[in-house]
């Protein structure tokens, strides 16, 4: 039986990864972490993420840091926020709707201390409910595909421009 994901991307249309930085190692070793004693302690909604799908979002999250921005992008080639987030769950498996409206949507929402790895974080930028989203890593980082010109990064959630924007979490994996 063949295992290997099905993705929305042309894996012969991407570019190759650059090995991950010092920094983007230790994030992730802190990530998995977190993940570990977050599974051992629980959490305060009654959905419980599978560790294993959280572990390889969180992998696969780190893995586009860097990727360019493309406003509907969807591929390594370029994401923007909602396509980012549709790819990386697409590799762990998990379909999700592509717009941050319709990401919004679905999953249970969570409070930001119940926050695990895998939880999307919305947040809004105009008069629309909610325009961006994000993938929280745990330990208090996320991962964002944030605008034209810029590439895919990991930022503080305690950043003054998140934090006056942010909306809501949502709780996507089961």
């Amino acid at each position: 039986m063949d295992m290997t994901p099905s993705l929305p991307a042309n894996p012969t249309r991407s570019r190759s990864r650059r090995a991950p930085s010092v920094r983007m190692r230790r994030l992730g070793a802190s990530a998995m972490l977190l993940l570990a004693l977050l599974t051992a302690c629980g959490g305060g909604t009654g959905l419980r993420p599978d560790p294993a799908v959280q572990h390889l979002v969180v992998l696969e999250a780190l893995g586009q840091v860097g990727r360019p921005y493309r406003f509907g992008g969807t591929t390594p080639d370029g994401f923007d926020c909602s396509g980012l987030v549709q790819y990386v769950y697409a590799v762990a498996g998990v379909r999700l709707p592509r717009t941050t409206v319709e990401q919004y949507r679905t999953g249970e929402r969570v409070k930001l201390r119940e926050l695990e790895p895998g939880d999307l974080l919305f947040y809004r930028f105009s008069r629309r409910p909610v325009d961006h989203v994000a993938i929280y890593l745990g330990d208090g980082q996320a991962v964002h595909a944030p605008a034209n010109g810029r590439a895919v990064i990991v930022a503080s959630v305690d950043l003054p421009h998140w934090k006056k924007r942010y909306v809501d979490a949502v709780r996507v994996l089961r």
